[in-house]
C-alpha cells in the first residue's frame, strides 16, 4: 500500500531527479539562495533539511552520509 507516501515526482525519471536536486542543495549550501519554482524548492527543502540534520553531529559516518548524497565535498 502506497499510504502517505505523497511525493512530487516534478515530471522527471530518479535518476534526473536525484541529481537535480543534489546539484540543487549544493548551489543552496554554497549560495544560501538559489531562485526557483515553488515546486522544486518544496522538493530541495525536503532533500536538504535532513542532511543539515544530519551534519549538526561532526562524525566521520555523519560526513560520508552528507557527501554521499551531494556528490561533493
Amino acid at each position: 500500500m502506497r499510504h502517505n507516501k505523497n511525493f512530487n515526482h516534478l515530471g522527471r525519471q530518479a535518476g534526473h531527479r536525484k541529481a537535480m536536486l543534489s546539484n540543487m542543495a549544493s548551489s543552496l549550501i554554497l549560495h544560501k539562495r538559489i531562485e526557483t519554482t515553488l515546486a522544486k524548492a518544496k522538493a530541495v527543502r525536503m532533500f536538504v533539511e535532513p542532511l543539515v540534520t544530519k551534519s549538526k553531529e561532526d562524525t566521520t559516518h555523519s560526513r560520508r552520509v552528507v557527501f554521499s548524497y551531494l556528490k561533493q565535498k
